[in-house]
């Protein structure tokens, strides 16, 4: 029987919503969005604290791990400042992933081959119990890497193939099924996300052994016009289906 695919939503973009004039509202209250993430269908609430704080503030992070700590998974850079914080709050999950000031958002996998010290990084997280994943292209020698510094799960940047066409798109699909495929084969969870929006997704789910994708962007951008209840459910439904 295959697993459930576990669907972990990420809120950063209520939060930009919020940071948009500056901190000076309340609304929107992401606690309160994250129960209803949770009530209505998703299994895990993501999000990311980037350096420059664009949305996710360090308050939000203590106050989703005080009262959903079981449920986050905090997306952050390989700063020596953000394994500070993780330690601190313990969150579920960490996903390590790469960050640009400049970016409008991700722009790729982070390279694994370039963190310096990293055992030691993993094993700090790894004695808090908190399980780590890299956000990673689906790439054989990155996959290979992750497993040898320790890591739980690889989460297979998905958003060059979003946005691809033809030959290329199918060229990134076998990427993506062969990275899945030896993930598991090491023994590695295969998550997955970036871009995704319910076209994507309806195709994701039949990565091998995917356990889990994280969305965002689109579940906030959907909502606007048909409530997040309802755009969970049309996820939900797409993840369980066939």
């Amino acid at each position: 029987m295959k697993n459930k695919i576990k669907l972990g939503v990420n809120i950063d973009h209520a939060a930009t919503l919020r940071q948009v004039r500056g901190g000076t509202t309340k609304y929107p209250d992401l606690l309160k969005l994250a129960s209803l993430v949770l009530k209505s269908g998703g299994d895990q609430i993501t999000i990311h604290l980037r350096e420059d704080r664009r949305h996710i503030q360090d308050q939000d992070v203590k106050t989703l791990c005080n009262s959903l700590r079981e449920k986050i998974n905090l997306e952050m850079a390989y700063r020596s400042e953000m394994l500070l914080i993780a330690l601190k709050y313990k969150p579920k999950w960490v996903c390590l992933v790469p960050e640009n000031r400049k970016e409008l958002t991700t722009e790729g996998g982070l390279d694994l081959f370039k963190l310096k010290n990293a055992k030691g990084f993993f094993l700090k997280l790894k004695n808090k119990k908190i399980n780590i994943s890299v956000f990673i292209e689906p790439d054989l020698n990155q996959i290979q890497q992750a497993f040898e510094l320790g890591a739980q799960a690889v989460e297979l940047h998905t958003g060059a193939w979003v946005l691809a066409a033809g030959s290329k798109k199918k060229k990134l699909w076998k990427d993506l099924e062969k990275s899945a495929t030896r993930a598991h084969e090491l023994g590695l969870y295969v998550h997955a996300g970036h871009g995704l929006d319910y076209e994507h997704s309806r195709v994701i789910k039949r990565l091998p052994y995917l356990r889990e994708v994280n969305i965002g962007h689109s579940i906030i951008c959907y909502s606007v016009f048909d409530g997040m209840k309802n755009v969970l459910k049309n996820f939900r439904k797409i993840f369980n289906s066939p």
